[in-house]
């Protein structure tokens, strides 16, 4: 992983740890690491497990895309679906064209299942 920037990796959690107003110390309770090892984590020092990833995420209710990249796989999803229907009379007060109509319901179907997520 010789691009993989750790730096930024580390200030996009201790940016998501500070917004869920959680100190180091509660994170790593929760996590069961040390706040020794997490700051070194959060400066780019350490490297942190697939298993520790993952309930990070869980914890700070943030996708492990957005961890890593710096982009959120919800995003993501949502410019490709713009992408593949090009949308052009979306915005107008016409009807909506079928591919627009099904645009818009896999839209609202992934931001239903967006919410049923944040709401566990």
């Amino acid at each position: 992983m010789d691009n993989f920037d750790f730096k930024q990796f580390g200030s996009r959690i201790r940016d998501a740890r500070k917004k869920s107003n959680l100190t180091i110390e509660k994170l790593c309770e929760m996590l069961d690491i040390s706040p020794s090892f997490l700051g070194s984590v959060e400066r780019g020092e350490s490297r942190i497990s697939i298993e520790k990833l993952c309930k990070l995420s869980e914890v700070l209710n943030i996708s492990t895309d957005y961890l890593l990249k710096g982009e959120d796989i919800y995003i993501s999803y949502l410019s490709y679906l713009f992408e593949k229907y090009q949308l052009d009379d979306i915005s107008d007060n016409n009807e909506l064209s079928n591919e627009s109509t099904e645009f818009l319901i896999c839209v609202l179907k992934f931001l239903l299942s967006i919410q049923k997520k944040i709401k566990k």
